[in-house]
């Protein structure tokens, strides 16, 4: 009987989505296996149309189906408790009076909000292995550089030919991603900056600039256009998850924080310039297709949410940088 496997992915979007990589691995490793995914309502749309996933499930539905193995990536109480609820091998995170992890997530959970402070924070800033790499161990099965797995929908795929309708052809066409949402401040690039980098981009190589951004990030956008000497086009900031990939896959190279820009660019294999303040450049797999812009600094991998002062993180990322990044 081939084996079916539970894997539990909630959070965040862009983390739900380069797992995917897990799944073809998981399938070498249990030729024949069915696999379910469990994760946010949010995140949904991220997952249909994948063909490695049986079924995909919303954390709190009913789950009657019976598993050889489940895999739980996500230190989140009610990911545990579901992966301590269900029978079958556990792989990774559960709930037993409390969040507990199986010994070959020990290393993951180390580095973790959840480890031992400041010892945490330290291997974190140490650590040089991927998250790819990392969660392999986690898993237990080969890291082969697989790639995360992200299928548009047609009516996705027609939004974006609409769109592309608007767009002057035979230019190249960069994508300017620098938000991040509402939480993370301290992986943006200033609005200063970020419409500096866009003339660049326009006088050094007569590229077409589209300027993304979610809901948060609407008046942020305005102010950047209006620093801008030349025309954006703007790509809007009322996007359904599936248009905003759709937008993005027209793109030649996106410029992008670490973000869920950044992970639906690798996903559909763009040219990617990924710039970093508080975050690990050295967890991001880009499979060749990009580079990480950054200097070492106090502020890298400190993983605040919010700075406190100056200098802020996009300090020690200047624009020059992103263009020769870019060239």
């Amino acid at each position: 009987m081939a084996d079916r496997i539970l894997l539990i992915k909630l959070g965040a979007i862009g983390d739900v989505l380069r797992t995917t990589f897990l799944l073809s691995a998981l399938k070498e490793k249990y030729p024949g296996c069915a696999i379910d995914w469990v994760t946010e309502k949010n995140a949904v749309d991220l997952l249909l149309g994948n063909p490695f996933i049986d079924n995909v499930f919303v954390i709190g539905d009913k789950i009657n189906l019976k598993y050889s193995k489940v895999i739980n990536l996500d230190e989140d109480e009610r990911a545990c408790k579901l992966a301590g609820s269900i029978e079958g091998e556990i792989v990774g995170f559960y709930w037993d009076k409390g969040i507990k992890y199986t010994p070959t997530a020990k290393e993951w959970h180390d580095m973790s909000a959840l480890g031992e402070r400041p010892r945490n924070d330290e291997l974190k800033r140490k650590n040089r292995k991927t998250y790819q790499q990392m969660m392999c161990e986690v898993v237990g099965v080969k890291w082969k550089y697989q790639k995360p797995v992200l299928v548009l929908t047609p009516d996705a795929v027609e939004f974006g030919k609409t769109f592309s309708e608007k767009l002057e052809g035979g230019k190249l066409t960069i994508g300017l991603n620098t938000g991040a949402g509402g939480r993370w401040k301290l992986k943006r690039l200033s609005e200063e900056k970020t419409a500096a980098l866009a003339d660049r981009l326009v006088e050094e190589l007569n590229a077409r600039v589209i300027l993304f951004g979610g809901p948060e990030e609407k008046e942020r956008n305005e102010k950047i256009k209006g620093m801008c000497d030349y025309n954006l086009i703007d790509a809007g900031c009322g996007n359904s998850l599936m248009e905003f990939a759709a937008l993005v896959n027209l793109c030649d190279v996106l410029v992008t924080s670490d973000s869920l820009a950044l992970h639906i660019g690798i996903a559909l294999g763009k040219k990617i310039v990924v710039f970093f303040g508080p975050t690990s450049p050295w967890e991001i797999e880009l499979y060749g297709n990009g580079v990480k812009v950054f200097r070492e600094n106090p502020c890298l991998c400190c993983y605040k949410e919010k700075g406190i002062g100056k200098p802020t993180c996009d300090t020690y990322v200047d624009v020059g940088m992103i263009v020769d990044a870019v060239l």
